[in-house]
């Protein structure tokens, strides 16, 4: 399966969802793309913000 991005108006969008329905694709839309990788995430992840920013700059400046 292939992920693309589409910008329809949104008039068209309850057509396209029937469109979609009838060829077996998966609609959503960006917002519930990004709520669901929202969700997805740990909750309460092994390192602090501290430490991430640690990584980040040892990364981006060789620090």
């Amino acid at each position: 399966m292939e992920d693309i991005v589409l910008s329809i108006p949104s008039t068209d969008y309850s057509f396209f969802e029937a469109l979609a329905a009838r060829m077996g694709w998966l609609v959503r839309t960006r917002r519930s793309s990004v709520e669901r990788f929202i969700e997805s995430c740990p909750k309460n992840p092994e390192m602090t913000d501290e430490e991430i920013a640690d990584e980040v700059n040892a990364v981006r400046y060789g620090k």
